[in-house]
């Protein structure tokens, strides 16, 4: 059964591009802790359900060793091999000495010998190398940083007025992300798949997802390389939908060791290492107001925003154009549909539906309120609704994760 905060909706074009991951990348995505889920699906023999857990406690730090380990057990009881041998030479390469990684090099003894004796000559010399890159962690430890550029300066196009385009490379080919704060995973269909010369993976999926229209699909994960501006991370865990036609969205794993700033006059995206901010304690003008904002456990950011004085919270989303809300919050909200309102049918990665646009009274959200303010509503049921770049995209906006605040300004 596919849970409440798995049916997010992810609206490509005139609606949205809201959280692919927030939507459902996991089966596990709405639960607090899919470590002890997984141990539990393992535990019934489940070793899909099992493994799909685990992955989404590998996608958020991977130091974390036992999930490794786990993850590893379960794709081998699922007779993906390949996969289990990556995991468990993962454990042999960066934590040898880990009671996981001693575990790991018994069981890459009956399954794949040779890669013991390669994981070794991996790890003695990982520490020569000056390439600034990292590997697949998001945690932002400092072994992770140590080889990223304190800095970066992306440039950035809006494609159509709303997406915010950014230039990269996946596989050494050249890839257009959208930038999205909605989004806690890098993804790419199929077609860019095969564009950057990449192979479908094989064995089964790591997990789901359902988009617009509710058709449910799969995903994959491979390790490759993913490079955007001077930051370049290498055995990247990428993840791959069994879709076509989507844009590739750069998530919130990539770019989490930094803070970011995002300057629609410019045309730029100023990322700082969170390291750095903390150490220049940066004291903004007067004219910046800062939004709280917390995350859910898939990583997209909640603001609360007033929607005709109501409050109520809302995905603070980037890959988003405009803002989106399900009729069900509508009625939450005290809003009548007017009759006869514009419709449009909106394409995302799951299919597509009819929305209907109309003003309402009014919007805020900290020091920015907007009146007469048009927004699209659709049938379908999905979790927070949206606040896109309709709302902000005419300010400048930074995000500030070890504050929790999204320091706005209108310009």
């Amino acid at each position: 059964m596919i849970s409440k905060r798995e049916r997010r909706v992810k609206v490509v074009g005139t609606a949205a591009l809201c959280a692919f991951a927030a939507m459902s990348l996991f089966s596990t995505a709405a639960h607090a802790d899919p470590y002890a889920e997984g141990i539990d699906f393992y535990q019934k023999r489940n070793y899909a359900r099992a493994a799909s857990c685990f992955e989404t406690v590998i996608a958020r730090s991977s130091e974390q060793t036992n999930a490794i380990y786990y993850a590893a057990l379960s794709y081998q009881q699922l007779r993906n091999n390949a996969r289990a041998i990556e995991l468990y030479t993962t454990l042999v390469t960066r934590y040898p000495r880990s009671q996981a990684g001693q575990m790991a090099i018994q069981a890459l003894k009956t399954l794949s010998p040779g890669a013991i004796s390669s994981a070794g000559r991996s790890a003695s010399s990982s520490s020569a190398s000056s390439v600034r890159s990292y590997s697949s962690s998001s945690s932002g430890g400092s072994d992770e940083e140590a080889g990223l550029p304190a800095e970066e300066r992306l440039h950035f196009r809006n494609e159509a007025g709303s997406h915010i385009m950014v230039q990269g490379q996946v596989n050494n080919r050249s890839v257009d992300f959208v930038f999205d704060t909605g989004c806690d995973q890098t993804v790419i269909g199929m077609d860019t798949l095969e564009q950057v010369g990449l192979s479908k993976p094989t064995g089964p999926p790591v997990g789901k997802s359902i988009g617009v229209g509710n058709a449910v699909t799969d995903n994959w994960r491979i390790p490759t390389t993913v490079r955007v501006g001077g930051i370049e991370r290498r055995n990247f865990p990428l993840l791959i939908s069994d879709r076509t036609g989507v844009p590739p969205l750069l998530g919130r794993n990539f770019y989490s060791p930094y803070q970011f700033t995002i300057d629609k006059s410019a045309g730029t995206i100023n990322l700082v290492k969170n390291s750095t901010a903390s150490s220049r304690r940066t004291t903004y003008a007067s004219s910046f107001n800062t939004v709280p904002f917390k995350r859910l456990s898939g990583g997209g950011i909640i603001v609360t925003a007033q929607v005709n004085g109501r409050p109520i919270e809302m995905l603070f989303d980037t890959g988003a154009k405009n803002c989106l809300f399900s009729a069900g919050q509508m009625k939450q909200l005290g809003i009548n549909i007017p009759e006869g309102v514009e419709e449009e049918t909106e394409r995302g990665v799951g299919g597509a539906t009819r929305t209907r646009k109309f003003p309402i009274n009014s919007i805020k959200l900290g020091p920015v309120e907007k009146n007469n303010f048009v927004i699209a509503v659709t049938d379908i049921p999905f979790g927070e609704p949206l606040l896109g770049q309709s709302f902000f995209g005419d300010c400048q906006y930074t995000i500030d994760d070890k504050a929790r605040v999204i320091h706005l300004v209108r310009r």
